[in-house]
């Protein structure tokens, strides 16, 4: 009885005897234990884009079960938005009846992503007032809605002559 699942099973047999001898019978429980299932965890580097990432898995039994018939699997310690070195990010495995428990960590990555600054100049050209002319409008822009509008910063924009309007974003 039970000679496939983890756990104790039995084998027994029953002789009914014949002409010569009286039956007999025996039985003797054993212990199947339970398998360690391959659990893959894959790790990720990607750039930021604003989307949460996990890292990805498969879980695989010793007779080409996969998923819950092997068991379960928590990966929610590998999620992060954020750019930044997540390293040993956690994840564990509870298996199925058949199947041990495992746990295991990865090392995820999410790389800074590009921005892009523009500054306009508005109403151009201009005539000296003995005022600062400030017509220039900013815009930075980048993935995950990055999305700002900074005021420009200004180099002679008083006088007479060649002025110049800045902006630096730092990320």
């Amino acid at each position: 009885l039970n000679n496939t699942n983890a756990g104790t099973a039995n084998a027994s047999y029953t002789y009914a005897g014949d002409a010569n001898h009286n039956g007999s019978s025996d039985s003797q429980d054993f212990t199947i234990g339970k398998a360690d299932p391959t659990v893959t965890v894959t790790p990720y580097s990607v750039t930021y884009d604003g989307n949460t990432h996990t890292a990805t898995y498969s879980i695989n039994g010793v007779n080409a079960e996969t998923g819950a018939t092997v068991g379960t699997i928590n990966v929610s310690g590998t999620t992060h938005t954020g750019a930044g070195t997540y390293t040993n990010d956690p994840w564990t495995f509870t298996g199925a009846a058949n199947y041990n428990n495992t746990s295991g960590s990865v090392n995820d990555a999410i790389g800074k992503a590009s921005s892009t600054t523009v500054v306009t100049i508005n109403g151009a050209p201009f005539t000296y007032t003995g005022l600062a002319q400030t017509p220039a409008t900013v815009s930075v822009t980048g993935a995950g809605a990055l999305s700002i509008t900074p005021p420009a910063s200004y180099l002679n924009n008083t006088n007479a002559g060649t002025a110049n309007a800045s902006y630096t974003y730092a990320g």
